[in-house]
């Protein structure tokens, strides 16, 4: 209903907001040839096409990523200020790009007077668009309620809340006069409020509104739910209706994990110097093996083996247990500066996160993900609360929010609920945010033991 029309309004957004970046790349080039500037030469509009080629795609991708179109009801200014977060975060890459790929300043010139032309364009169209009812152009939706009791008021109440949307209410009627309502024709959907108990009863209002053509809509709200989100599905023809505290949106996800595959092959080829000089100065400075191998539980808790360059003496797993009283960490896990078993060696790589360049293979091989709660040991997992096994619904990760938020200073419940968080906030966008802010924690060692 609302939210099917909802989507359809944002793709209508996306569509126009690239339609008119081609209409400011066509006005830049007007402009141009209007207002000459001397010492700059006009090429013919083909030349330039290519700055199209760059920016259509940026447009494309970035805007939503920033959630233009997650909410097409929200707030003007809202609405004006996360439009201009996006272009200008897009400007940049862009920009970026045209002065790493191109001499020419008369296509520099050409650039800038596309960006703001169409800077300009895209907020217009939304201020008319808000000043307007832009919902006008939809069809307007007749809908009834049945049902007995105050649920199917507040029903009635909830789709009056919502006529921008194109939902008008005809009225909430008890089961027995749903007949007499739907012969008189007029109504579009009709949306079922019922309990458990008596959902059998509207066996023949489903017929009914069948052979008559109507929707037919059931407000499901008495399974035991507090934050799941609630989807409907098809298997092999067969109605299905999921709950699901996780993100999923396929293809969000493979686009995750291609993301997942492309930069860690990038960072494992860049750091692949800085990794073999620290396997060498490893096997020179302590006896032992070079990498560190643990099993770890990843997502749902199914187990894998991870990789890191060992930073502690050989054999440190058998004295892990005799030195609890060093553990600077509340709750499960343990965390210590001043852990004896660490080498020289040991405590830079750990600093500065190099011990944890290994794990690229482990995204590479899908048992971890570049962003995601970090992944724990088993023993650690047996010791969790309820609530906290949550975090194990999503893919283990290189890096995640309590990496960014001063790793070991924080303590173990509030790292719990940022990865929580992240887990009910994902999106693309966080993820990028997660990695960009995790450049500088590398790099300064902040909140490494």
């Amino acid at each position: 209903m609302i939210d099917q029309r909802k989507r359809i309004f944002a793709v209508s957004l996306w569509l126009l907001d690239l339609l008119l970046t081609m209409v400011s790349f066509f006005l830049a080039y007007r402009l141009r040839l209007l207002f000459p500037i001397p010492g700059y030469t006009v090429m013919k509009v083909q030349v330039y096409l290519w700055l199209l080629v760059i920016i259509l795609p940026t447009w494309a991708i970035i805007l939503p990523l920033f959630r233009v179109y997650s909410d097409p009801a929200m707030r003007p200014l809202d609405q004006i200020l996360r439009l201009t977060n996006a272009i200008v975060f897009a400007w940049l890459v862009v920009t970026a790009l045209v002065f790493l790929t191109d001499k020419d300043a008369s296509s520099r010139l050409m650039f800038f007077f596309i960006l703001g032309i169409n800077y300009c364009l895209l907020i217009s169209y939304r201020v008319l668009l808000l000043k307007l009812k832009k919902h006008s152009a939809l069809d307007v939706r007749h809908v009834a309620v049945v049902g007995n009791g105050p649920a199917a008021g507040d029903f009635g109440q909830r789709i009056e809340a919502h006529l921008d949307w194109g939902l008008k209410l005809i009225g909430v009627v008890a089961p027995k006069d749903v007949r007499a309502l739907l012969e008189k024709g007029g109504v579009d959907e009709l949306i079922i409020v019922a309990d458990k108990d008596n959902l059998d009863d509207f066996n023949e209002t489903f017929l009914f509104c069948e052979e008559m053509g109507v929707t037919t809509r059931v407000v499901l709200n008495f399974f035991p739910h507090s934050f799941s989100r609630m989807e409907l599905l098809r298997f092999d023809g067969l109605p299905l209706l999921s709950f699901s505290t996780t993100p999923t949106n396929e293809m969000l996800m493979i686009l995750k994990r291609i993301m997942d595959i492309c930069v860690a092959s990038v960072v494992a080829i860049a750091t692949l110097p800085v990794t073999i000089i620290s396997a060498i100065l490893i096997r020179l400075t302590s006896p032992g093996p070079v990498f560190f191998k643990q099993e770890r539980c990843g997502l749902n808790r199914r187990p894998f083996t991870m990789y890191k360059l060992r930073s502690m003496i050989n054999n440190a797993e058998q004295a892990r247990y005799e030195l609890e009283v060093l553990n600077e960490m509340d709750g499960p896990v343990f965390k210590s500066s001043k852990d004896p078993r660490i080498t020289a060696l040991g405590r830079y790589l750990r600093r500065f996160s190099i011990d944890e360049f290994p794990q690229l293979y482990n995204v590479l091989r899908g048992d971890m993900s570049l962003v995601g709660p970090r992944p724990p040991l088993p023993q650690e997992v047996a010791r969790y609360e309820r609530w906290q096994r949550r975090r194990l619904s999503m893919k283990p990760g290189l890096t995640c929010l309590w990496q960014i938020s001063g790793r070991n200073e924080v303590s173990f419940q509030d790292w719990m609920k940022l990865d929580l968080s992240y887990i009910d906030n994902w999106s693309l966008l966080l993820d990028l945010k997660i990695l960009l802010k995790t450049i500088p924690v590398v790099l300064f060692g902040k909140g490494a033991k």
